[in-house]
């Protein structure tokens, strides 16, 4: 039995354009195990959207760097002074422009996908850079490269008191892989990249949020939620 799910939320309940599937709003409303949202957004949009979705105040935000535990207890695992030394360093040759929810970051800098990003990505290797880049196909997150999603998530267990392999995990994008070699099981959307598709123990034919409904119909009828 699986006693808990890690599941993204841009492209894994919502779609392109990042409207909530009502699909997955109704799945959710099934789950009677704890949902634990996991996401490259804000801290205060991932609260607001648990609110909305009827999910605990626990979850991970920014890719890991900031985990909340509770409605009053908020945990910061990165250091953004890092990411913003090297943004300065790779705008200096790339055009990079913010997102304006920066100001409500903790811990990483989101960036509009207006440029190359696997040229950043390499002259960021090229130069020594202890940061990760990463696209998520909605945004480009400068991280801190000490954390990701699987380090807010074995947070979130030792707290929970829930062993890792009983949480199952769900998303699309190489940012939920952290996550994924963590879960029990792992299940990915149709919309899902080849690389989360490969390491997953159930992959859904729908796309976005319609896709989240499959798998946790398919959990449901294998006893597993």
């Amino acid at each position: 039995m699986i006693r808990a799910l890690v599941v993204d939320i841009d492209g894994t309940l919502s779609d392109r354009n990042r409207v909530l599937c009502p699909a997955a709003v109704k799945a959710l409303r099934m789950i009677k195990t704890p949902v634990i949202l996991a996401t490259g957004n804000t801290h205060c949009f991932t609260r607001t959207a648990s609110v909305l979705l009827g999910t605990p105040r626990i979850f991970i935000a920014e890719n890991g760097g900031v985990v909340s535990h509770s409605e009053d207890e908020m945990e910061i695992l990165a250091d953004l002074q890092i990411c913003e030394e090297a943004y300065q360093k790779l705008a200096e040759k790339f055009a990079l422009q913010r997102y304006n929810s920066g100001r409500y970051r903790f811990t990483d800098i989101a960036l509009q996908r207006n440029f190359d990003v696997q040229a950043a990505i390499l002259h960021a290797r090229e130069h020594n850079l202890p940061v990760d880049i990463i696209d998520t196909s909605y945004a480009v997150h400068i991280k801190d490269r000490r954390v990701d999603k699987g380090t807010g998530l074995r947070r979130v267990a030792e707290r929970m008191g829930v062993d890792l392999r009983d949480f199952a995990a769900i998303g699309d994008s190489h940012s939920d892989l952290a996550m994924f070699e963590l879960a029990g099981f792992r299940a990915a959307v149709a919309n899902a990249c080849q690389e989360l598709k490969d390491v997953s123990d159930f992959v859904a034919q729908a796309r976005y949020g319609e896709g989240f409904a499959e798998i946790v119909g398919h959990m449901i009828k294998e006893d597993m939620l």
